[in-house]
């Protein structure tokens, strides 16, 4: 009985620890550890390994930061990028779903999140600092637009006006917002390339 009583302890508390991933719910949360357990020990050694390893081994590039092996992503390292645009998204999964599209060719710039301070999340802990000078860097002998991709969300909206009222004043740049292919509360890593696509095109 003891033994059964720690067991289930444990379950639990590998619950709550899948909890802490986004979007994770108990019931999903349970299906993975059941899942899990029905994998090999090597299998389970070796994904326990690579999460432990995460953070030595997966890099960001020190001018967008999206997820790179070297200090540059390849997107920054690509002279074919055209660098009068710059596409300011909230996650690294957000620039993935843009590029699958094959439409956009210009820059990019990851947040890191999107502003929510019940989560923790502000303007002093998001890449908005970085956005400033980048954009300094940027319009030193041209004019940019900077294209604002937050989520059509409450946390969002409150990103893109923050956005709007940091650099709508300084020269150089032509602030727009994706389009409305993208419903509301809806986020960018799960849109079709379809819905992006018209996003893109229908930006203002």
């Amino acid at each position: 009985m003891r033994n059964l009583i720690i067991i289930n302890l444990k379950f639990r508390q590998t619950v709550r620890l899948f909890q802490k991933l986004p979007s994770v719910g108990p019931r999903q949360a349970a299906r993975f550890i059941m899942a899990l357990l029905d994998k090999d020990e090597s299998e389970l050694k070796e994904l326990g390994q690579a999460i432990a390893n995460l953070k030595r081994e997966i890099k960001f590039c020190h001018e967008c930061f999206n997820i790179s092996e070297n200090n540059l992503c390849h997107v920054c390292m690509d002279n074919k990028r055209d660098n009068s645009k710059l596409l300011v998204v909230e996650k690294v999964t957000d620039l993935d779903s843009i590029e699958k599209t094959g439409l956009y060719k210009g820059l990019y710039h990851v947040l890191g999140g999107a502003i929510n301070p019940l989560d923790g999340a502000t303007p002093e802990t998001l890449k908005f600092l970085e956005l400033a000078r980048r954009t300094d860097k940027l319009t030193g002998d041209k004019d940019i637009e900077l294209i604002i991709a937050t989520n059509p969300s409450t946390t969002g909206e409150t990103t893109a006006l923050y956005i709007r009222d940091l650099l709508q004043n300084r020269k150089g740049i032509t602030l727009t917002r994706l389009g409305r292919g993208l419903a509301s509360g809806s986020n960018l890593e799960h849109a079709d390339e379809l819905t992006l696509k018209h996003a893109l095109e229908s930006r203002k």
